[in-house]
């Protein structure tokens, strides 16, 4: 969606952020690695299209996205020229737009070959294995539990497999770890001994191995401590929350650490502005009611558009000063008390770009009992996105 007059509800994004952020963690890698940019679920929240193109112009040399249809809507964007690996299981019967589009897919069972082959057949387009391998990659579930092949065995039947098939390009391999963002630091050992031993079973012909997702690209990346784990390193960095700039333990003081800069900004304006006497209910449910004269604010943003009822604690923003939500979220509108009469018109912040202030992205993640990838993936798609630094 483009911006619009009619609603002044809009995340502003920063395309100098994301490059920014992206030149950053390309400085600290070796000749030999890659990032690529994980733009799945819009981008986070920031807008798929602008922020890949961004993310590519900064240095970027693939794309990550975890369905076909993100996949499809990128090639159709005219990004045509780099890799984009979808990280979800697909379904082998959307085989032909995988092999016309050329999107590299996750491949967990040697069955999902025979299944495509079927499709193909099924439909007549055996013709696209004439003109395009499947490119692939194979997940390993080293600990995370939720895709992969766990043992060597199984590797080595799906090697078995694919050295059949001579339209199967099996170019990588991959696994995640489930505590680089957070949770207990020893498990990190686990999955890494876990990830090394089946990496025996993969043939040398597999050349993309890669595990480091940003947590593990900033924390885990660098020589000594690789050498002291005896790990080899992630050819591939899976760039995603850091490339816009939250941390991914939305830790409030890492600034001094490495320097990614925050790249959206959730603003709206004061649409409706009253003085109400004490003793008046507010919102839904009467949940709240005026101790005193009050004036209140009228805000067009509601849990429709991922302003979720549960941030009724969060405090939004007005000239500088804190005012809270009264009552309960409304789907498209919510109410705030103001210090003072302002305006209609008044700019209203509601996720700040300053990693310290109260309506940081990662500072609401705290206030309301959740991650930061939350706060900015949950916001509606009827929030038009304007886009700085094109």
């Amino acid at each position: 969606m483009q911006f619009t007059d009619h609603r002044p509800t809009m995340a502003i994004v920063d395309l100098a952020a994301i490059r920014h952020n992206v030149q950053h963690v390309l400085e600290t890698l070796s000749a030999d690695q890659k990032l690529y940019a994980t733009v799945k679920a819009n981008a986070y929240g920031h807008g798929s299209v602008p922020v890949s193109k961004a993310a590519l112009e900064a240095g970027a040399t693939g794309l990550l996205v975890a369905t076909v249809d993100e996949a499809i809507e990128l090639r159709e964007a005219n990004i045509t020229s780099v890799p984009i690996i979808v990280l979800g299981l697909t379904d082998p019967r959307g085989i032909a737009e995988i092999l016309h589009y050329q999107i590299t897919v996750t491949v967990a069972h040697p069955s999902w070959f025979d299944q495509a082959y079927r499709q193909l057949e099924q439909t007549d387009q055996l013709d696209l294995l004439k003109h395009h391998r499947l490119i692939c990659h194979l997940p390993l579930d080293t600990g995370m539990g939720r895709i992969g092949l766990r043992t060597c065995d199984e590797i080595e039947m799906f090697h078995q497999a694919v050295s059949q098939l001579d339209w199967v390009d099996w170019q990588g391999v991959f696994t995640h770890f489930s505590t680089a963002g957070g949770g207990p630091a020893d498990y990190i050992e686990h999955q890494l001994n876990q990830w090394n031993t089946l990496l025996e079973s993969v043939p040398s012909s597999v050349k993309e191995r890669h595990f480091a997702n940003t947590a593990m690209g900033i924390w885990h990346n660098d020589s000594a401590w690789l050498a002291a784990h005896q790990t080899q390193k992630s050819d591939i960095i899976r760039f995603g929350i850091g490339m816009y700039g939250i941390d991914p333990k939305d830790q409030l003081d890492s600034g001094a650490q490495y320097t990614l800069q925050p790249a959206l900004e959730l603003v709206s304006e004061l649409v409706y502005v009253k003085q109400v006497p004490a003793g008046q209910s507010i919102s839904y449910g009467a949940t709240y009611t005026t101790e005193s004269d009050e004036w209140i604010g009228t805000i067009p943003i509601g849990y429709a558009d991922g302003w979720l009822r549960h941030y009724r604690e969060v405090t939004l923003s007005v000239k500088g000063q804190p005012c809270p939500v009264l009552g309960v979220i409304n789907m498209d509108q919510l109410m705030i008390r103001l210090p003072e009469n302002y305006p209609v018109g008044t700019s209203v912040i509601l996720i700040s770009p300053e990693t310290q202030s109260n309506n940081s992205a990662s500072n609401i993640a705290k206030q309301v009992g959740t991650i930061g990838y939350e706060i900015v993936t949950s916001i509606g798609e009827r929030v038009p996105r304007v886009y700085l630094n094109e």
